[in-house]
């Protein structure tokens, strides 16, 4: 189940077909609506904010992302909590080193720390989730494309190996028929890729901006 926090809330998405099944802070607050298998964008609001839910094409699947003020948010498979700063703490990494200020008294107040790393921020310095400082936030965001990345070959590899695996076994115990099954496999792996890499690119490319 995907999730990501925002705020001081959880926003998760259950994707068991049929429907997808949208939790806020556990409680269902959509159901029975989306069809797993449905693209498209989805508005939604967390707290104060307005978030997009998008469904898009992961190559033969769809997947889900969170999209905020046209930024993807990367999600977290635990909670990151909304940590309130210390008591009279400042913003630790506002433009120009510690503040950049001459003057400690103007550094802007810190009005949250970050949830992983738990330096003082401002509101100007939080990522758009409202939990994260923008260089953890950058950090998932990297982590999140390099899973991403790794997902979308993880099944034409394993359709690939299974076929090779058919043909190889054909071929060594001399069942041509096996041997085509095997060698037709890895040709159909290859053309639902081609396929799927196509329509995800034309449906990408009419998308319009979150």
């Amino acid at each position: 189940m995907a999730g990501w926090s925002i705020g001081k809330h959880r926003l998760e998405v259950d994707v068991r077909a049929p429907f997808l099944t949208i939790l806020l802070d556990e409680e269902k607050m959509l159901e029975h609506v989306i069809p797993t298998h449905l693209l498209g964008d989805y508005p939604l609001v967390v707290g104060k904010r307005k978030v997009m839910l998008r469904r898009v094409r992961n190559l033969d699947v769809a997947r889900s992302e969170v999209w905020i003020d046209g930024v993807k948010v990367p999600p977290s498979e635990d909670p990151i909590p909304r940590r309130k700063p210390p008591m009279d703490g400042v913003c630790e990494v506002h433009p120009g080193g510690t503040a950049g200020y001459r003057e400690p008294g103007a550094m802007p107040a810190a009005k949250l720390a970050c949830g992983i790393c738990r330096v003082g921020l401002c509101n100007t310095c939080a990522a758009v989730d409202g939990v994260r400082c923008k260089s953890c936030f950058e950090q998932a965001t990297a982590e999140m494309v390099r899973a991403e990345r790794e997902l979308r070959i993880q099944g034409p590899l394993l359709g690939v190996a299974l076929g090779a695996l058919v043909f190889i076994f054909g071929l060594a115990f001399d069942i041509p028929r096996m041997a085509g099954i095997g060698l037709a496999a890895i040709v159909l792996v290859g053309i639902n890729v081609g396929i799927g890499y196509a329509k995800e690119r034309r449906e990408a490319k009419n998308r319009p901006s979150p």
